[in-house]
């Protein structure tokens, strides 16, 4: 399959994009009604997380030509090198990204709409953030495709383990284990939702206990 094919490229992007998007409502639909969890959603969080969901997909064009024109490269490595090359260095720069979100003013004001959702997530909590939270992000996938020549399949399986890792985090929980092993539980993000200015980790709770803003208690 050739991926630079634009027909074949945008197919995959607008269909993978609405298949994350309904996926993350059906297992949060199916999750809350097994766990019996209530929560509510208004009209307003169904259009911004449609509009994100439309970002999401328009962010990808300059990548996509920067592909096309040679400025991005994809290599023959071995695609769990790549998964693990991109795990570790965006577990660090998302945890100080994060941080940066609650700390510096004008991105705070920006990621303050997600925040939004402190007691319970519901359905499109995942994607219920600022236009602008998702052109950054979108942004700063496209500068690390830039930084480093990676596998395309290991690139693409990172994108979606991160999708599926931003579901899971974002499922209503009653029980309290913030971690497992070393990772993040929808415990410990929803912790960090209700006390916002702890547990900035995104997929680790190592850099939270190593500069000390982890909380393990609502």
């Amino acid at each position: 399959m050739n991926l630079k094919d634009f027909t074949i490229f945008f197919a995959l992007l607008i269909g993978l994009n609405i298949a994350g998007y309904l996926l993350n409502i059906g297992i949060s639909l199916v999750w809350n009604k097994v766990y019996k969890h209530r929560s509510k959603i208004t009209k307003k969080e169904v259009l911004s997380s449609i509009l994100t969901l439309f970002i999401n997909i328009i962010i990808a064009i300059p990548g996509y030509i920067l592909w096309v024109k040679g400025f991005i490269t994809f290599n023959n490595q071995d695609p769990w090198l790549t998964f693990i090359i991109l795990f570790l260095f965006l577990d660090i720069l998302m945890y100080v990204l994060h941080w940066a979100s609650h700390n510096i003013v004008v991105l705070k004001k920006i990621h303050l709409q997600h925040h939004e959702h402190t007691e319970q997530f519901n359905v499109v909590s995942l994607y219920y953030m600022s236009p602008w939270e998702s052109i950054l992000f979108g942004l700063l996938l496209t500068v690390v495709a830039l930084l480093f020549s990676l596998n395309v399949y290991g690139f693409i399986a990172f994108l979606i383990y991160n999708w599926f890792y931003g579901v899971v985090t974002h499922l209503n929980t009653k029980l309290s284990k913030p971690y497992f092993l070393i990772f993040t539980t929808n415990y410990f993000h929803k912790n960090h939702h209700k006390l916002f200015s702890k547990n900035y980790g995104f997929y680790t709770i190592l850099w939270d206990r190593l500069f000390k803003t982890e909380s393990t208690n609502l």
